[in-house]
């Protein structure tokens, strides 16, 4: 099953500035293949069901192995049985009605 995910992976006890981490996530969800687009509270990704949780727990992984003691999730996911989704066409459609 495809999915349409809004992901947020925040290390806990890194610092203040996430920067870093966020690239190094970001780098994961690179490698794995997956269509994404970052924005400025998260990253919104395209892919199975499977792929996605696998790039999720990667991200915790990497951020661990940099030294977060504690890393936390929020994930909003999106299926469609009827038609397919992607990011891109989900957002074209609300830019369509704005004119």
């Amino acid at each position: 099953m495809r999915v349409v995910a809004d992901v947020n992976v925040t290390p806990i006890g890194a610092g203040a500035s996430l920067s870093s981490h966020i690239a190094a996530c970001e780098e994961v969800i690179e490698e794995a293949g997956l269509k994404y687009r970052l924005h400025a509270h998260g990253t919104n990704l395209e892919g199975s069901w499977e792929d996605v949780m696998r790039v999720v727990q990667r991200c915790h992984d990497v951020l661990h192995e940099r030294g977060a003691p504690r890393v936390d999730s929020t994930i909003r996911i999106a299926t469609a049985s009827d038609k397919d989704q992607s990011l891109e066409g989900r957002i074209e459609k609300v830019e369509r009605k704005l004119g």
